[in-house]
C-alpha cells in the first residue's frame, strides 16, 4: 500500500513537472508563434544590449 501511494505521488509530480515545461512552437507550422516564443525567451543581457545606444 505504501509503495502504491509513493508511485501515485511520483506520477502526479512527474505529470506536473512535464506540463510546466514550455515547448517551442514549430516554426514551419506557425512562424509568428515561433518568433513570439523566441522574443519572450531572450536573456536579459540580450535585451539590454538591444536597448543601449552605443555611438562609436
Amino acid at each position: 500500500m505504501k509503495n502504491l501511494r509513493l508511485l501515485v505521488l511520483f506520477a502526479a509530480g512527474a505529470s506536473l513537472f512535464l506540463s510546466s515545461c514550455s515547448q517551442a512552437p514549430d516554426p514551419e507550422k506557425d512562424p509568428n508563434a515561433d518568433a513570439a516564443y523566441k522574443r519572450a525567451h531572450r536573456t536579459e543581457q540580450y535585451r539590454e544590449a538591444q536597448r543601449s545606444n552605443v555611438s562609436y
